[in-house]
């Protein structure tokens, strides 16, 4: 990293804070350690252990992100908050946007949902796009305002399938055959939509400007709220220049669903390369009465990559994970 980039990182991480303050949020530092964590299927995680001579050794992981603490701030009646810390991912694939340690932005705004955070991330954007010493393409990217993509119409136009008829796993499955997307007989309907998102729309989606592409299907499990009477999840995800930066829920409140969502996601985890036991505590405190709320997860690193021009993110760190253990 060159003294520019690391001027423009302080710069940034400095706007982020102004943006949210101005706005009413209240900054929050939470643990990065943690015993148990929210089960997510798609994530692996770093275990390490606490040692000490008074108490047998306990088994801690390193969070993926933040989000089981401030939810439990949420449910204890913390306000809009947001927090900019470290989280670790382990199993990452290797590539010029990935770290297996990284800085990531998290905000939840009160009695708001998904569609309201897409407005405050555009104005987020343009709001950071103007830092001064930002690369003048990479800030032209970020300006906006956000187009604005359903799922559903991304599949139809980018891969040419109906997404909305492939609600069943053998559906899904004809649609990839059709597709020509090789797959193994046991893969699941999750794994099979991933492979045709990843081969076929992924890749195609517009670049000229932030896309926010919502309406996701509501197959793949999160806890994100289902949109009633249809098969989509309230959430979307942010792409700048094809590259994904940003996950936002409408956050589930219904205490069933997320007792059901722990239980299936924690079974799978079961078989991780690293096996974690998940929340029950952060479950009964979202059963006992967490607030109607948004919640957007946003990558520092990818971001300052767009705002600096880098080509890998190993340019906006200032001590690269892949160069500290090599």
């Amino acid at each position: 990293m060159n003294r520019e980039t690391m001027r423009l990182r302080a710069a940034l991480l400095r706007e982020v804070r102004n943006f949210l303050t101005e706005k009413g949020y209240l900054e929050v530092d939470t643990p990065l350690l943690a015993p148990a964590l929210i089960p997510e299927p798609s994530i692996e995680v770093f275990r390490t252990s606490l040692e000490s001579p008074y108490r047998p050794s306990r088994e801690l992981f390193l969070i993926p992100s933040p989000e089981l603490w401030m939810k439990r701030l949420l449910a204890e009646g913390s306000g809009d908050i947001f927090q900019i810390c470290r989280a670790f991912r382990n199993w990452e694939q290797e590539g010029s946007a990935h770290s297996n340690e990284f800085t990531i932005l998290e905000w939840y705004t009160l009695n708001a949902g998904y569609r309201e955070s897409m407005d405050i991330t555009d104005q987020f954007l343009r709001r950071v796009s103007a830092i001064p010493g930002a690369d003048p393409s990479g800030a032209a990217k970020l300006r906006g305002p956000c187009r604005r993509i359903r799922m559903e119409e991304a599949c139809r136009e980018l891969a040419g399938f109906d997404l909305s008829a492939c609600a069943e796993r053998e559906a899904m499955a004809d649609a990839a055959r059709r597709l020509d997307i090789r797959f193994d007989a046991e893969d699941s309907w999750e794994t099979l939509f991933n492979r045709v998102f990843l081969t076929l729309v992924e890749p195609n989606l517009p670049r000229d400007r932030p896309l926010i592409l919502y309406d996701y299907p509501a197959g793949i499990p999160t806890l994100s709220r289902p949109i009633p009477g249809t098969p989509w999840s309230a959430r979307w995800e942010l792409y700048i220049g094809g590259m994904e930066c940003a996950n936002c829920f409408t956050e589930e409140t219904d205490p069933d669903r997320i007792a059901r969502y722990f239980i299936e996601a924690a079974e799978e985890k079961k078989t991780a390369v690293v096996p974690h036991p998940a929340d029950s505590r952060l479950v009964q405190t979202l059963a006992s009465g967490f607030p109607s709320c948004s919640g957007v997860a946003l990558g520092i690193d990818r971001l300052l990559m767009v705002l600096s021009g880098a080509p890998a993110i190993g340019g906006v760190i200032f001590f690269p994970f892949s160069d500290t253990i090599s």
